[in-house]
């Protein structure tokens, strides 16, 4: 008992000096490491600690389940307090893959896996921005392999026309006898993340392809980080031909992406490839070539002041919607309906970073910490995600209260005074 003592009086200590911080970043901080602490488990089949979304998503899946970008994002998040936290949720998370190598939507206790889909690729800007706070080459190593592995299964799998789309591949054994969206449409929008995003409500599903027709400006932009961010892990561990086929494949998709420019628009803009027309439903995705760097400074320029800084269409008190509050689908608040999602803030903001533009980037950054803060000192609540008009996740009962991610709209703010200046997640292509 006295060892057991010695060391919560040790963590206790380490919790409280974690805490000293400035007041514009301690109650992130917190909330980072209460939320996280909450979430984390050790799993005794893989003997293993991992961080699963919440508690309640873990006891409803049947002990555990790791989400791909849902994890990946813990392991960031993790990084403010604890670097083997972020260490294994990274590492986990990628030694869920597939034996087609992807890294699953899902993965869960029963070693039941999404064997069809993966989710979005934000795997390697994550582990390049954990190598660069923390040094440790054999993290990387560790890393590179199956990230290289996920990297070639996007182009090899889900390339159209040489647009990058979603897929669901219901064929892939074995199958999760819960899981009836393999092989469907709905399956291939979950690859997305974006479970009901309005953005998919007229694609249409090629049942020969297991593809989703719809040429994707999100996706294609994280891609395109995801194959820079590698490409300087191979450049750091001397992977000479690994990195110059990481870069050839960046040339050749965000040449693609620029066909998605819309001038008219002043913006990115999706394509259905099924009938060849660009999407004028907006969403936080349509500007994220500027994570990717894939849009030009005007550009970047233009979208931020014709869209982003809109107040018709995504600014106001409340940032960023999931889509466009003139768009029909906003007012339905229901999940990827309108609702504010952290991930989507911090990508956006990660773009920012990019351009010089800090008026916007650090706007996003107050607004998106307001948001958070609003419940976390009124409930000590960390939502799945918000509603856009209310500014409350409790409106509804789909935005679980200790959801790590929701901590992403603090930890924005956070990069923001810690470390405005620096671009750790978004390399430039060389």
């Amino acid at each position: 008992m006295a060892e057991v003592h010695a060391i919560l009086e040790r963590e206790h200590t380490a919790y409280e000096q974690s805490l000293s911080g400035t007041k514009d970043t301690q109650p992130i901080t917190d909330a980072i490491e209460t939320t996280l602490g909450w979430d984390t488990i050790f799993e005794p089949a893989g003997q293993r600690v991992i961080s699963p979304v919440s508690r309640v998503w873990s006891v409803d899946w049947g002990g555990y389940v790791i989400f791909d970008w849902d994890t990946f994002f813990a392991a960031t998040m993790a990084s403010v307090g604890d670097r083997d936290l972020a260490y294994a949720d990274a590492i986990e998370t990628l030694r869920e893959s597939t034996a087609e190598g992807f890294v699953p939507n899902y993965a869960r206790a029963g070693n039941w896996k999404s064997f069809d889909r993966s989710e979005p690729p934000v795997g390697s800007i994550t582990v390049l921005g954990l190598y660069q706070k923390f040094g440790d080459r054999w993290f990387l190593e560790e890393a590179f392999p199956a990230l290289l592995r996920w990297n070639r299964w996007w182009a090899q799998h889900r390339d159209m026309d040489g647009y990058l789309v979603w897929g669901s591949d219901g064929q892939n054994p074995p199958g999760n006898l819960d899981d009836d969206s393999r092989g469907t449409r709905f399956g291939a929008i979950l690859e997305s993340g974006l479970d009901n995003s309005p953005m998919y409500d007229s694609a249409a599903y090629d049942l020969r392809t297991h593809l989703l027709q719809f040429a994707d400006v999100g996706l294609m932009s994280m891609y395109i980080a995801d194959c820079d961010a590698l490409a300087v892990i191979a450049e750091t561990l001397h992977r000479v031909d690994e990195a110059r086929e990481l870069r050839v494949r960046s040339t050749s998709y965000r040449r693609k992406l620029q066909t998605l420019w819309s001038p008219h628009a002043g913006i990115f803009l999706n394509k259905d490839l099924h009938t060849g027309a660009l999407s004028n439903r907006l969403s936080p995705t349509n500007f994220y070539p500027m994570l990717a760097r894939a849009a030009s400074p005007a550009q970047a320029q233009t979208m931020v002041q014709k869209h982003l800084l809109n107040q018709n269409e995504f600014w106001g008190e409340w940032v960023i919607p999931s889509i466009a509050r003139d768009d029909p689908a906003f007012h339905d608040q229901n999940y990827w309906r309108g609702r504010i999602w952290g991930p989507m803030n911090y990508l956006v903001y990660l773009g920012l970073r990019n351009y010089d533009d800090t008026e916007a980037r650090s706007g996003l950054a107050e607004k998106s910490y307001a948001l958070f803060l609003k419940e976390w000192h009124d409930k000590g609540h960390v939502h799945e995600n918000y509603n856009a008009i209310l500014g409350t996740g409790d409106d509804v009962a789909n935005s679980d209260r200790f959801y790590h991610w929701g901590a992403l709209l603090g930890y924005i703010q956070y990069l923001e005074k810690v470390d405005p200046d620096a671009h750790p997640q978004s390399p430039s292509a060389q």
